[in-house]
């Protein structure tokens, strides 16, 4: 296989004058605001939050990574406490996720009852405002460590993963030590790593709120979480109507 790549692309030159396309500058339409689409025959409630997030060349990275580890997952703080204690989603997560020449976003949320939709905003958002301004237990970093390590040795698991992985990395330029280095920071990363990028990074006052509804089935209503509501419109430009039944 190799010989035939040789023998059909192996006479192939750089172009001298290529100039890969740069991007411009991402900023966030929106910082702040809670938005809904209406959806009468909804019994639950499917709930986005986030802002604009970073790329992957971001220093901290790997700690945002751990810090993704104690918040995701079985055993993660959302899910033992906004789901298993509080009983108020069916599913529920919050991750920073990055991009490799832009920046990605941090996005939380899930699923849960329409009754308790402004309950489970509230219990997210109190979750974040922990991470940030309190500790981790020694246990819960030791656990997303091993979590994110465990699950990063699955980007390799053949050779095609781990190629196309490496392909990525150079096209977008980055360095040939990074996944060493990515490693090893997750190994080296602290409990006061984890409060130090949760503050630097999360930003509650950024975030954007968008919830898929029944909207009369809601109680308390989402101006508990904002005075201001708005509504978004996703009819189909010239879809037909439905028919009333007889």
């Amino acid at each position: 296989m190799k010989s035939l790549i040789a023998e059909t692309f192996g006479k192939w030159q750089a172009n001298p004058n290529f100039k890969k396309p740069s991007l411009p500058e991402v900023s966030q339409a929106k910082t702040g605001g809670v938005f809904f689409v209406n959806q009468p025959q909804l019994t639950q409630s499917s709930v986005l939050i986030g802002h604009i997030g970073g790329k992957f060349a971001n220093p901290d990275y790997p700690e945002l990574d751990v810090m993704n580890g104690v918040m995701n997952g079985f055993g993660g703080r959302l899910f033992n406490e906004v789901r298993s204690r509080q009983g108020l989603a069916y599913s529920v997560y919050g991750y920073w996720s990055p991009r490799f020449d832009y920046p990605g976003i941090f996005i939380s949320g899930g699923q849960t009852r329409s009754d308790a939709t402004v309950q489970f905003v509230k219990a997210i958002q109190q979750e974040i405002k922990g991470i940030q301004t309190q500790p981790i237990t020694p246990q819960e970093l030791a656990f997303a460590k091993e979590s994110t390590l465990n699950s990063f040795v699955f980007n390799f698991q053949d050779p095609a993963l781990t190629l196309r992985r490496l392909m990525r990395y150079e096209y977008y330029s980055y360095p040939k030590d990074f996944l060493f280095t990515y490693q090893k920071q997750v190994e080296n990363t602290t409990v006061e790593d984890i409060q130090r990028v949760a503050k630097e990074y999360l930003k509650p006052e950024n975030f954007v709120f968008l919830v898929v509804w029944n909207q009369t089935a809601i109680n308390p209503p989402l101006t508990k979480l904002a005075s201001q509501v708005t509504p978004i419109d996703i009819t189909i430009p010239g879809a037909p109507k439905p028919q009333a039944s007889n």
